[in-house]
């Protein structure tokens, strides 16, 4: 099997190198046998490269250890889905996952109809396939997955325990999907440039992608938050480790992207700043690649050292280099089209979020490589803290808030109407209303009373918007109207709600992050302990042995002042193929905060020492982001569109409206 790996992974690298020559060749010579063997190509690398995912899948799940691969990340106590998830865990398997994803990427933008009348469609796929190469290039001379052992073991060492968890089944998976779609924008960005189409067909082609690569990338992060929450057991969802900045990055800048792109689109203006952001945006993602296997620091979440995340940083390099020049001998045809419409009109805001959203990329770029440049050029490691993160995270935190709370009320190239301007006096009025409120209350920071502020700004202009447009549907019943304007508007309202999503999301973090209390202590069997206005009550201390573990947890009767009593059960791993012990906290969740229990290790069977820890408004955290991710792919679900009976009837618009009206002439042509 180890062969028949071999074979079809150097098949894929030959046939996705011939692919990417070969459809570059013909976009440019319009060259159509070329392009067809391309296609032809790129097909056969893609089934190949299938071959070797199943190879090394059933090698994992049927424990064939005369793989090397299978041999350090399965075990025989290990249970099939966690033995099928190592896949991803171990460096040449999640190159393997990411090379096959950007190969579907190639497969959807090659043949879905929405991509048909794009004249970039040749070029970009060329381009995917140059990408698909690296990564193969990558697998075949520096990481290859189908290795086989020097001599097969019994048994293997097996997945590490703090993988073992549900978050870790998706995770990996999630992300790598996100960056193989952020391929395709940057990717279209290049052959737009090559080929001088700077209209706005490329965006509208790359809205699509770019859209679901943010939205994936965002519940990627949001299930690795949920993993450390759940699995590390300190309590903390993020601790600003250069891999999470890693992942962080590219989706700010993707942010900053899908709203560039809409001021492009609507006002012509940002049009370098799109270009430059679909190209760093997918090459940040191979620094994040970087990060996690230079082995330039040490994390929990990086692969030792190899010279694989080199090859990942002369990718970049090249990528800055070629797209640099390109824009260079593009950079006349690039000048906006029309000026700013005042610092009120929607795309002003866009311009000052994505400089927040650039600063904090920025910020966590520094904080990333802080440590191995300090090393280099001063020869001692300086850690960056928290404190440096939270002073360019709270006020331009604030300044995004304040800008997504705004754009339901503003519009495109003009100061807002008569009927908006009183309406976003209203909405001022409420976030005073909620900050009085916030601060009589008594006991919030004044972080907190600025977050909740922004967030009764953001919610009464989303009403009060969404109150304008159903008004100007009348004389229909009000409930019609709005049925209407939603229906109609979908993509603009679920982009609003996406911004609901998102103040949410900082309610949840500056709950939890500024009122989260945390308390130690020794528990006696039958004894109640008494913290804060909450009784905590030891009822015992179990063993339970399984195949790969010993489980040893502590049964809690927690009674809080005025809710009702509830039972958790935290507990100690030991896992016998490791021999380590790992940590599963309980938590026990409502919309007003979590309370969340650690046990830690002791030999006494009478009594058991535990951490506590209160984090407010973890829900709000949690719901946001899934709002937010949600509203996102409502926004990205296809238009219906109705096609008039005739082309002259009814003017067509959009390059597949395009499309369809060259086909009705041809056909008429020929009759």
């Amino acid at each position: 099997m180890t062969t028949l790996g071999e074979l079809l992974l150097l098949c894929a690298f030959v046939a996705s190198g011939y692919a990417a020559f070969a459809a570059l060749a013909a976009d440019r010579l319009r060259h159509g046998t070329l392009a067809r063997s391309a296609d032809v190509a790129a097909m056969g690398g893609l089934c190949a490269l299938t071959g070797v995912m199943f190879v090394l899948g059933w090698a994992l799940v049927a424990k064939d250890f005369r793989f090397a691969y299978v041999a350090q990340y399965s075990s025989q106590l290990l249970p099939w889905h966690y033995s099928l998830s190592a896949l991803w865990v171990g460096q040449a398997g999640s190159l393997l996952l990411w090379a096959w994803l950007v190969g579907i990427c190639w497969l959807v933008c090659r043949f879905a109809a929405f991509m048909r009348a794009s004249e970039l469609r040749g070029a970009t796929c060329g381009y995917v396939a140059a990408y698909l190469t690296f990564l193969l290039a990558v697998l075949v001379f520096g990481a290859d997955p189908m290795a086989a052992s020097a001599e097969a073991p019994r048994e293997g060492a097996g997945l590490s325990p703090l993988l073992q968890h549900p978050a870790m089944l998706i995770h990996p998976p999630i992300v790598f999907l996100a960056y193989a779609l952020w391929t395709v924008p940057c990717a279209l960005a290049l052959a737009a440039l090559a080929q001088g189409r700077l209209q706005e067909e490329w965006l509208e082609q790359a809205r699509p992608w770019a859209l679901c690569a943010w939205a994936v990338l965002g519940g990627g992060i949001l299930l690795g938050a949920d993993w450390a929450y759940e699995e590390l057991g300190w309590g903390g969802y993020w601790g600003w480790d250069p891999v999470e900045n890693g992942s962080l990055i590219p989706w700010l800048t993707g942010t900053s992207l899908i709203h560039a792109g809409m001021a492009c689109r609507h006002r012509g203006v940002m049009r370098k700043t799109t270009f430059v952001l679909a190209i760093a945006t997918f090459g940040l993602c191979n620094f994040a690649t970087f990060l996690t296997r230079s082995g330039i620091f040490s994390s929990l979440h990086a692969f030792s050292r190899s010279p694989l995340g080199w090859m990942f940083l002369v990718l970049m390099f090249a990528l800055a280099v070629g797209g640099g020049t390109l824009m260079f001998l593009q950079r006349q045809n690039l000048a906006p089209r029309r000026p700013f419409g005042g610092i009120w009109a929607r795309e002003s805001l866009i311009v000052i979020a994505s400089l927040a959203l650039w600063l904090l990329a920025g910020v966590a770029f520094i904080g990333a490589l802080a440590v191995p440049l300090s090393d280099l050029l001063i020869g001692r490691k300086v850690v960056i803290g928290q404190a440096f993160y939270n002073n360019a995270l709270i006020p331009t935190g604030l300044l995004l808030l304040l800008t997504t709370a705004l754009a339901p009320l503003t519009r495109w190239g003009k100061p807002p109407s008569a009927r908006q301007w009183r309406m976003l006096r209203y909405a001022f009025a409420v976030a005073v209303v909620v900050a009085v409120v916030a601060g009589v209350r008594g006991g919030l920071h004044p972080l907190e009373i600025g977050v909740a502020s922004c967030a009764g700004l953001a919610a009464a202009a989303f009403f009060g918007g969404l109150l304008l447009d159903v008004r100007r549907r009348t004389p229909s019943p009000f409930w019609q109207a709005a049925w209407q304007t939603l229906r109609v508007g979908r993509r603009q309202h679920a982009a609003f709600v996406a911004h609901l999503g998102i103040v949410c999301l900082a309610i949840g973090i500056a709950g939890s992050s500024l009122r989260s209390r945390q308390h130690s202590a020794t528990l006696h069997i039958g004894q109640p302990y008494q913290w804060e206005e909450t009784t905590i009550r030891l009822i015992g201390l179990q063993q339970h042995r399984r195949a790969d573990k010993l489980v040893v947890d502590a049964e809690l009767l927690v009674t809080p002042a005025n809710a009702s009593p509830f039972t958790l059960r935290p507990a100690q791993h030991w896992h016998r193929l490791q021999r380590e012990w790992t940590t599963e906290v309980a938590i026990h969740s409502t919309w007003s905060g979590d309370f969340y229990a650690i046990l830690h290790g002791n030999d006494d069977t009478e009594q058991a020492s535990l951490t506590f820890v209160v984090n407010p408004l973890m829900r709000w955290l949690w719901g946001g982001g899934i709002l937010a991710v949600a509203a996102a792919f409502v926004a990205l679900w296809p238009q219906r569109r109705r096609v008039a009976q005739s082309a002259s009837s009814s003017p067509l618009r959009g390059p597949h409206f395009r499309f369809l009206a060259r086909r009705r002439q041809t056909e008429t042509t020929h009759g």
